[in-house]
């Protein structure tokens, strides 16, 4: 005896395996949501690091005198991150011809706002005053506001 039996799945089991995909999406997404704020603070920590080393190196060698002073109220640091991006002239020594030297390739991308923007400090600056301006270059920060996963703000980092 032959059975004209379809074979296959019934329109209410597939909809059981599409509530069961449905919640372990949504048991998932916080956990990615969470994973994908941790790199961008991880990314955003790297760039800090890299921006700052270039501002030391770029002091180091100021102190050494190898850079010449553009401003007579120069404080040996950058004029701004421009500069640590074009280069400015290295002496190595008296004898020898200057070399320009770049200290970042570009300026880095902060990766919570998404933008090669930054808060700056300058050396004469308050310690806790950021501006956009730049001038004299100390220190920079993110100008993000928002909280992060350790409780503080990204721009106090």
């Amino acid at each position: 005896m032959a059975r004209n039996r379809q074979q296959g799945l019934s329109f209410i089991e597939m909809l059981v395996v599409l509530a069961l995909m449905s919640t372990l999406a949504l048991v998932a997404l916080p956990f990615v949501h969470h994973r994908y704020r941790l790199m961008q603070e991880l990314q955003l920590k790297r760039n800090l690091a890299t921006i700052r080393t270039a501002i030391d190196r770029f002091h180091e060698l100021a102190l050494l005198g190898q850079i010449e002073p553009w401003d007579l109220d120069w404080m040996m640091y950058p004029e701004d991150l421009e500069m640590l991006v074009e280069g400015v002239e290295v002496k190595a020594a008296a004898d020898q011809d200057p070399v320009l030297m770049r200290f970042l390739r570009e300026i880095p991308v902060d990766p919570i706002t998404g933008e090669a923007e930054w808060d700056c400090r300058a050396y004469d600056d308050d310690p806790d005053d950021f501006s956009s301006s730049c001038d004299n270059l100390y220190d920079v920060a993110s100008t993000s506001t928002r909280l992060a996963l350790d409780g503080t703000y990204y721009n106090e980092w």
